[in-house]
């Protein structure tokens, strides 16, 4: 567990609800929500409790029915649970298959604050759910380059939706606020135009895996303690990362795969990660990370994996003004 510096605990780990493909891996680009009713199910039998999701998965009344199952069963409470999900993403590039009643761009909406209080309605609704523990400003702005003037513009927007967020916040419908995709710039920006200390995110979740880091990002956040979380920690499965010789070498000499190196190498580092998989087998392995440790040689052989450029699964959040 972390503790967010307004004081809720949050788990190490948290089951990513993400499913289908956005990688380019098929003809098929978007999101496959229906793989989630057996991959939750899984995960809750494994013993998940933290979960991540997206009003932009579409899988949050499929997670909201299955927790829901649990409740009525008496097998789980509210407070047994951590749930995250985020809002604000904007629209997809056009051969992604991403619904547009589920993504806005800032300038697209009259009203930004009402529109995020409507999805935020629309989350609890299919959640089915009082609250959410975790709630993140999905991206900072729309994909691609902007203008000078759209970048003033996008800077107003996040802090219009920041504030929005406060105030969802200070109601109990959400017990933790914070952002994801955000650069230190996004950031900086950000507490400054919302200055109160109290206020600023109190996580950053970001793309972060071994071909895949920003130091300066993370050390940015470390010192205003703000958890770094790292999606995509196994980087979807991309770059055949988990074939890399200096991870196998590592996991064969702590008997582990190179799936648990790498979350441990994450929780070592001092982030949180959302692991994701649909096969029961990983799930119990990728929880089975804490009885063993990194070295430092092995920490700095991770770490030199991604000392070139960042090879990314998602949009690079620096092109975001």
């Amino acid at each position: 567990m972390v503790t967010l510096h307004n004081g809720v605990t949050m788990p190490t780990l948290a089951f990513g609800c993400a499913f289908g493909d956005w990688v380019g891996a098929s003809a098929f680009q978007g999101f496959r929500p229906e793989l989630a009713w057996q991959a939750v199910s899984l995960a809750l039998d494994n013993g998940y409790r933290a979960f991540d999701g997206a009003r932009v998965y579409g899988t949050e009344r499929i997670v909201g029915t299955l927790l829901g199952q649990r409740f009525s069963s008496g097998d789980l409470t509210r407070d047994d649970l951590f749930v995250t999900t985020k809002l604000a993403h904007p629209a997809a590039p056009p051969h992604i298959n991403i619904s547009h009643r589920r993504t806005w761009d800032f300038d697209k909406v009259d009203d930004i604050a009402q529109k995020v209080r409507d999805d935020m309605v629309d989350t609890l609704d299919d959640l089915g759910l009082g609250y959410v523990d975790l709630l993140l400003m999905h991206w900072p702005g729309s994909f691609g380059q902007p203008s000078s003037t759209d970048a003033n513009f996008s800077r107003k927007a996040r802090a219009t939706i920041w504030r929005t967020f406060c105030e969802i916040a200070d109601k109990g419908t959400a017990r933790a606020i914070g952002v994801s995709n955000f650069t230190s710039s996004h950031l900086r920006q950000l507490m400054e135009d919302i200055p109160e200390p109290e206020l600023r995110p109190t996580v950053n979740q970001v793309e972060v895996h071994p071909y895949c880091r920003d130091s300066e990002l993370e050390s940015f956040c470390n010192e205003r303690g703000i958890v770094v979380t790292a999606y995509a920690p196994f980087a979807s499965g991309a770059f055949n990362m988990l074939n890399d010789t200096v991870l196998e070498t590592i996991a064969a000499q702590h008997k582990k795969t190179p799936g648990q190196v790498v979350l441990r190498w994450h929780v070592q580092s001092g982030r949180t990660a959302l692991p994701k998989t649909s096969k029961e087998k990983r799930m119990a392995e990728n929880r089975d990370i804490y009885d063993f440790e990194l070295s430092d040689d092995e920490m700095k052989s991770i770490d030199a994996l991604g000392a070139g450029d960042a090879r990314r699964t998602c949009p690079d959040p620096s092109t975001i003004a």
